[in-house]
């Protein structure tokens, strides 16, 4: 049997203390320059309490698109990317993840999505801003406009899931695929809602941008997931 190292043999290779890495500063420069952008959004729809710059112009043209065959693929890849279906992807990810005991990765994909919840819910409490007027809907929608939850949703449950699969594909083309497909969906889900006439587009781009800076945070600072998952009893690790 190989024998214990000594504790002055470990002394020379042990490491050094945690600092902030280079992908750490990077993501947090990111998610910084992303949460301006928000700002600036916001403070836009706020103050014009009402359609921002060319939400009108930009909206219209999605309405004069419309035909039958658009309208039925709009409202399917809508549904695809509304709440309960966000919902329904992150739930399985992490039972899947958890069956097979992959707990960080589970509790990553819990919080993230948890995270967006609340921010979608947040806000449209704090903005409180208008539809585009009803006679354009092409599906009900009750709540408030802004952000649109479906932008956010899908970002964040679909960025977390492609992010949690990817290290697990080893052909670069796989990764170049699936990274080309999610971000398609995601751009679908936030483009659907604007034909469907519930959304204005600075909902829709606020949507994408509060989206991937939550992403953004939690892939960042995933580590301190550990902490969390620390506290799992060892029978279940």
């Amino acid at each position: 049997m190989l024998s214990t190292p000594s504790a002055q043999k470990e002394a020379p290779t042990a490491k050094p203390p945690a600092r902030l890495h280079d992908h750490t500063l990077t993501g947090m420069l990111v998610a910084l320059a992303l949460a301006v952008a928000i700002v600036v959004i916001t403070c836009a729809v706020v103050w014009c309490s009402g359609p921002a710059g060319p939400d009108s112009t930009w909206l219209q043209w999605f309405i004069d698109q419309r035909t039958s065959t658009w309208t039925t693929l709009a409202k399917a890849v809508s549904t695809a990317g509304d709440t309960t279906s966000v919902a329904i992807y992150s739930i399985l990810g992490c039972v899947l993840l958890a069956w097979r005991k992959y707990w960080e990765q589970a509790v990553l994909i819990a919080v993230a999505a948890a995270g967006a919840g609340l921010l979608v819910f947040v806000g449209k409490l704090l903005i409180g801003r208008d539809r585009p007027p009803v006679i354009d809907h092409l599906v009900t929608e009750t709540n408030h406009s802004y952000p649109s939850g479906h932008a956010l949703g899908s970002t964040v449950a679909v960025g977390i899931l492609v992010a949690v699969v990817l290290p697990t594909l080893s052909r670069r083309v796989t990764r170049v695929l699936v990274i080309s497909l999610a971000a398609l969906f995601v751009v679908a889900v936030g483009l659907s809602r604007l034909y469907l006439g519930v959304h204005w587009p600075t909902d829709v781009l606020a949507g994408w941008l509060i989206g991937a800076c939550w992403l953004t945070l939690c892939l960042t600072l995933r580590s301190h997931t550990r902490r969390i998952t620390e506290r799992i009893p060892v029978a279940l690790r």
